[in-house]
């Protein structure tokens, strides 16, 4: 029989593997499935982009949605990425955008372990994938980026596949297929061409026949050739190096490590990047000492130019912790090659058991720093979870509330259309997207979460000014002559809270709706004055928890 050579000892293997390996994939699915919170997701924004393309065969290119700067040019590097959105949520709504996400992100995770896999073995590709876990969750948003990871895991599989010998040079030029998908649905684009080239350095270090280097050079050439198919040209090509210079809003996700780790200390996420960095550096220690550096030129290249973005910008988290899956874990293969027979079949079986607790516990103990219940704040999502012992199992049995949107996050919009409010509303940075995709085109927002559409001028002379200084306030209603406010109420930069608690306070503006997101406030005159008198909330229901 076909079994017959096959040991009870290599079964059993095989099949602990495969219930680990679903443990896993089971725990990242849980991550995957987070709630979308609307309010102040890009996601809105995206949605209408493309149903903006599709209805009317135009691609966004202006501050359009925007009344304070309409004409100001804006490169729109993912206008795909907002074409796939609206075609899934208008056949499939929210929930089918989360399993969409989901689906994309555990695709991307399975591509770059079947490399560590083949790299390292399965146990340390087990050992290294629960490692980076955290990072790899760490934005679990629904964006464009999403698209960047699943790309870059192709450009990584198929690369390796060739380098191994088990990709044909012909079936590389899918990969440009993939490059011209990417240029125009995210702006990681440029890391499909800097992944050849690094690819190529590596055949040329290493000197490997020469139809492998010429068929990677032409293929770098290819990439960046494709990099210009986008409707915005060389300028659509350079813009991930020209945009960050515009911006004059500090964007969280773009500030370094240390900045944010001293801002937001009780995220353990960056404690645990720089953990695993060190971990890093001392596989390199080890292995490079044993060997001329030339065979560890990709490990170094890749790792050390995503160490760098994640320790500048912590947007590029995600991307470390899915390239150290393969890398990290062959520089630790060849590490422990020195090591007797037995000791590597020990070691290997230690961190794979290892690996596999940490994940028990993880779908176990609702307090594990790797339980997705204390991650995605289950209790609050889905009413009585909490109380049940076995909350997997409850879990598992009430999992159509778990994908699409966080509850009740549409109210506020809701409330506001239902009663034909009219403008110009002033809303916060955080929540323009959301009003983007309720309110337009009946309103066009003061301001919305893309820094790139706005000029340096408009956040630091007008948008934050007038949030702090009342001369400043009374001149910009006296020129946009705001009807209504809108607010994120959890906006927490140092001006936000202050303000509003003035708008609170101030007896020509009329609080009409609140809820856990938003605050909506009326301009006390004629045109309000119907809603007002059946909406208006008392004043005692707000109290000013703390001042900073």
């Amino acid at each position: 029989m076909i079994f017959r050579n096959i040991s009870h000892r290599q079964f059993l293997s095989g099949f602990g593997q495969g219930i680990a390996f679903l443990l896993l994939i089971l725990t990242l699915g849980l991550f995957g499935l987070h709630r979308i919170n609307f309010v102040t997701a890009d996601l809105g924004r995206h949605i209408k982009n493309g149903e903006i393309f599709l209805k009317e065969g135009r691609i966004v290119s202006t501050n359009y949605y925007s009344f304070t700067e309409p004409d100001r040019p804006v490169i729109n590097h993912h206008w795909g990425a907002g074409v796939i959105f609206y075609l899934l949520w208008r056949q499939f709504d929210f929930k089918g955008l989360s399993y969409f996400y989901t689906a994309i992100f555990l695709v991307s995770f399975l591509l770059f372990f079947s490399v560590a896999k083949d790299i390292s073995g399965f146990s340390l590709a087990y050992f290294f994938s629960i490692l980076s876990l955290p990072l790899i969750v760490s934005r679990p948003e629904l964006r464009p980026e999403g698209l960047s990871y699943l790309f870059l895991a192709i450009f990584v599989f198929f690369l390796h596949r060739y380098k191994t010998g088990r990709v044909k040079p012909e079936y590389l030029a899918f990969l440009i297929l993939i490059q011209i998908a990417w240029v125009n649905t995210h702006i990681f684009f440029f890391l499909g061409p800097l992944v050849i080239s690094f690819f190529l350095l590596e055949a040329w270090c290493q000197k490997r026949e020469k139809k492998d280097i010429r068929n990677l050079f032409i293929l770098l050439g290819a990439a960046l050739v494709a990099c210009w198919i986008n409707p915005f040209g060389i300028e659509g090509a350079l813009s991930p190096f020209t945009i960050l210079k515009e911006y004059g809003y500090m964007l969280a996700e773009n500030q370094s490590v240390p900045f944010m780790q001293k801002r937001f200390s009780e995220n353990p996420v960056y404690l645990h990047f720089e953990i695993i960095f060190a971990v890093m550096l001392v596989g390199f220690v080890i292995v490079v000492r044993k060997k001329n550096v030339h065979w560890y030129i990709l490990n170094i290249l890749l790792l050390g130019f995503v160490s760098v973005l994640a320790w500048k910008a912590v947007r590029a988290l995600v991307l470390f912790g899915f390239l150290f899956i393969p890398f990290t874990s062959g520089i630790y293969a060849d590490g422990i090659k020195r090591f007797s027979h037995k000791t590597r079949q020990v070691s290997r079986s230690a961190v794979f058991l290892l690996g596999v607790l940490i994940i028990i516990f993880g779908l176990i103990s609702r307090n594990f720093y790797y339980s997705p219940y204390r991650t995605l704040g289950l209790s609050f999502l889905i009413e009585g979870i909490e109380k049940s012992p076995f909350w997997m199992a409850d879990l598992i049995r009430r999992r159509n509330q778990l994908p699409g949107l966080v509850p009740g996050v549409n109210r506020s919009a809701e409330f506001f259309n239902k009663l034909h409010i009219e403008g110009p509303v002033f809303n916060n940075y955080d929540i323009g997207g959301y009003l983007i995709f309720h309110l337009f085109p009946r309103h066009k927002v003061f301001v919305d979460n893309r820094p790139e559409a706005y000029s340096v001028s408009f956040f630091k002379d007008v948008y934050v000014p007038m949030q702090e200084d009342e001369a400043v306030w009374a001149e910009m209603l006296k020129r946009h002559s705001f009807n209504a406010i809108y607010f994120f109420r959890q906006d927490m930069t140092p001006w936000a809270q202050p303000f509003l608690i003035r708008r609170i306070q101030d007896p020509e503006w009329a609080p009409v709706f609140v809820d856990y997101y938003t605050l909506i406030l009326l301009r006390r005159n004629q045109r309000n004055k119907d809603i007002i008198r059946r909406y208006e909330l008392p004043r005692s229901i707000f109290k000013i928890t703390s001042q900073g």
